[in-house]
């Protein structure tokens, strides 16, 4: 049983570490058509959005199309490099 709580207690800290990690990695990530950039972390929270262009001349589909685009691209490779940072977590212990 004691063993069981060590590991626990060992599988938390390695979380909370990961976690500090994760979030003090980034990727930037230009929607397809280059009108907005977006910064987010490994924990998938978003510290920033910048628009690259004028959007004046642009319809609101395209704009709505682009950003829709943009973050379902920052979210796939935000999951990548967690994933890629988290590899090490695979062999935790027999749990």
């Amino acid at each position: 049983m004691f063993d069981n709580i060590k590991k626990i207690m060992e599988l938390k800290k390695t979380m909370t570490e990961m976690k500090k990690r994760l979030d003090t990695m980034e990727i930037k990530t230009q929607s397809p058509k280059h009108y907005f950039e977006i910064t987010l972390n490994g924990s998938q929270e978003i510290k920033e959005i910048k628009i690259l262009n004028d959007l004046n001349a642009l319809k609101k589909e395209d704009i709505e199309k682009d950003l829709k685009e943009l973050f379902n691209k920052a979210i796939k490779e935000s999951q990548q490099m967690a994933a890629q940072a988290m590899g090490g977590l695979a062999g935790l212990g027999g749990l």
